[in-house]
């Protein structure tokens, strides 16, 4: 290509979409996000980025021209952890897609790329899921979506998303998500080493040399109540819960040594593991842009 892309990253977090498609041989040029973390990660890595702060007073006329818009809209109101609760897309969080889709409205990028929770798929029984799709193609999109998990990717943790895909007027998005043959992503699905890592991932991480439990609490056995699960040592992780630091990552020769046996930094306080725990997978981001660019038209 003889130019980068440009990306316009809504619901932006802590940037997860942005260096995922800037690792690809994109371009960011613009960010939205509410959060004050997250606004503080972004300001830092991206310092020279247009950033809008709240999406619900974005004029359609302040987002420059992009070739690609991308974000992981709130879950919160379609995720199965909140069983019994769901608002779906009448919620007031994962509504925000309303509020997207009028923006998308005004400018209509080439390209789309979204991501959300497995639960959109059956939300309101998946009334939903038919409105995303309905919406899009009313706009001229054809969309693809698929299910990929992060740890097919190379990394150490077990993370399900929908991904959705859109290409302005013609279905090349098929292309992307889907190839003929077999998907080669990762060698193995979990078990043991891996061999194929993220890029800056410890090589160590990838054995089983620590074990995860899911909600724990010390002293706590690990087979206690349905939220514990057991422990896994198998070289991935549960997925990270994004309401706080739920998840003990634990050395199997210290079974509370968190953090520090594990080498996971001290730091992770309860801001940024809300942040991890809502972040896109990058490897998989990267993985869709790449396959964006050899398909852009």
């Amino acid at each position: 290509m003889d130019r980068k892309l440009k990306v316009a990253s809504f619901f932006s977090g802590i940037g997860g979409f942005d260096l995922g498609l800037e690792n690809a041989g994109m371009e960011v040029v613009f960010q939205s996000e509410i959060n004050k973390f997250g606004q503080s990660i972004l300001k830092k890595n991206w310092p020279n980025v247009i950033l809008n702060k709240d999406i619900n007073i974005l004029e359609p006329g302040k987002i420059p021209n992009a070739d690609l818009w991308c974000g992981g809209f709130p879950c919160q109101d379609l995720s199965l952890a909140n069983q019994g609760k769901r608002k779906g897309l009448n919620g007031k969080r994962s509504g925000l897609f309303y509020k997207f889709s009028e923006l998308l409205r005004e400018q209509r990028p080439r390209w789309i790329i979204l991501e959300n929770v497995p639960g959109l798929l059956n939300s309101d029984q998946g009334k939903d899921f038919g409105i995303i799709l309905s919406t899009l193609d009313e706009l001229g999109y054809g969309v693809s979506w698929r299910i990929f998990d992060a740890k097919y990717f190379g990394t150490p943790q077990r993370r399900r998303r929908v991904y959705i895909v859109g290409s302005l007027g013609n279905l090349m998005s098929s292309k992307v998500l889907f190839e003929p043959e077999a998907t080669k992503i990762a060698s193995r699905a979990g078990i043991g080493k891996r061999h194929e890592i993220t890029r800056g991932l410890p090589a160590g991480v990838g054995d089983s040399a620590i074990y995860s439990i899911q909600h724990a609490t010390i002293g706590r056995k690990a087979s206690a109540g349905p939220q514990a699960k057991g422990f896994r040592n198998d070289g991935e992780t549960y997925t990270l819960d994004s309401r706080g630091s739920s998840d003990a990552v634990c050395s199997t020769h210290d079974a509370f040594g968190i953090r520090a046996d594990a080498g996971v930094s001290s730091k992770l306080d309860s801001n940024r593991f809300r942040a991890v725990g809502n972040a896109v997978a990058v490897p998989i981001i990267e993985w869709i842009g790449r396959r964006i660019i050899e398909f852009d038209f």
